[in-house]
């Protein structure tokens, strides 16, 4: 990273051929920085700035740096203001879920002055405040069907963020991933409800793995609980029970012998013809959905749906037909085939 930018994270990044809106945390706040290529080009009309942008594009295909080159041009513009609005201070406590998605969010401009790119501060959107908060009413019928069947409610303000003891600044300022309730040393991973539907689809899923007994010895998500706003009235995500001691199976793999990989490749498969005898689909198979635990077994989880590019097919979304193309495109990455439900090594 730049060093003359202060320390943040990113929060989103969206850009297409004639906008970009990027988004990150600094120092506990929010900035959202935004500009079209008629921004860029400014009344002088000139195309220097707009041809930039476009070489960044442009580079994203086989330069890995790319994107994160672009997010620092446009941050460089910014750094006064967030100097200004977000100074430096020593951050001695974690956040909390509810100070993290509910922050002082600033609004920039990018704009051609005089052939250099400059940030103009703007009024607040409050179409893009709701787009970044997680947020589901609690009348939504699977809230009031969770709710209804017992799980356990912990409001925003009462889970903070874990972080590793040698955590940097910009640290503080990532996406909380894994919680922990205050005063408690219960850990859970959190699921914010950006998305509606793939919020209500892995709380549907994880409350059929909760209310049957027959699921209770299957290596999958476990639902922890819900987590309310302060106003009572909506749910900001889930809490997924912490598997401790675990690692995705894109990082296991690397060092893992022949027969571990078989083990896994088999535990996998057998678990994927368990949820489908179910009725359940997996919906986003890939390496980065696999744990493997501190016992060295394989665990499924996420349950919100989506499709990853290069292991399942877009049109195979959310099907049984894209789970099992899923699970070859992993046995594959595994060095391994599988004959009916046994895995060999190729």
């Amino acid at each position: 990273m730049d060093d003359d930018l202060p320390p943040f994270a990113m929060v989103e990044f969206l850009f297409g051929d004639r906008d970009a809106a990027l988004t990150v945390m600094s120092r506990g706040k929010r900035f959202h920085v935004f500009f079209t290529t008629e921004d860029l080009r400014g009344p002088q009309r000139d195309e220097t700035l707009v041809q930039t942008f476009l070489s960044f594009q442009k580079s994203m295909d086989n330069d890995p740096h790319a994107m994160e080159a672009l997010e620092e041009w446009m941050l460089k513009p910014c750094v006064s203001y967030m100097d200004q609005l977000a100074p430096s201070i020593p951050r001695v406590e974690p956040p909390s879920l509810a100070e993290y998605f509910n922050p002082e969010t600033f609004f920039l401009k990018l704009a051609n002055r005089e052939g250099r790119l400059e940030a103009i501060r703007c009024p607040d959107d409050p179409l893009v405040t709701h787009s970044l908060t997680p947020r589901v009413s609690m009348s939504d019928p699977t809230v009031s069907e969770a709710i209804s069947k017992g799980v356990l409610r912990i409001q925003a303000l009462q889970l903070v963020a874990v972080l590793e003891p040698d955590a940097h600044e910009a640290d503080y300022d990532l996406i909380p991933n894994t919680v922990r309730a205050i005063r408690r040393d219960t850990q859970f991973h959190f699921k914010g409800a950006f998305e509606q539907e793939s919020f209500r689809r892995e709380l549907d899923t994880l409350l059929r793995f909760r209310s049957d007994s027959s699921f209770d010895d299957l290596h999958v998500s476990r639902l922890g609980g819900l987590v309310t706003w302060d106003d009572g009235l909506s749910i900001m995500g889930l809490l997924v029970e912490y598997i401790h001691g675990s690692e995705t199976l894109g990082y296991a793999a690397e060092d893992a012998s022949k027969a571990e990989r078989g083990k896994w490749a088999q535990q996998i498969r057998a678990t994927v013809k368990r949820l489908h005898d179910a009725n359940i689909t997996w919906g986003d198979v890939k390496p980065g959905n696999i744990l493997i635990d501190a016992d060295g077994d394989a665990w499924v989880i996420d349950f919100g749906g989506g499709c990853a590019e290069g292991w399942v097919d877009q049109e195979l979304e959310g099907t049984k037909e894209g789970d099992l193309q899923g699970l070859s495109s992993i046995e594959n990455f595994l060095g391994i085939k599988a004959i009916g439900h046994e895995a060999t090594e190729t």
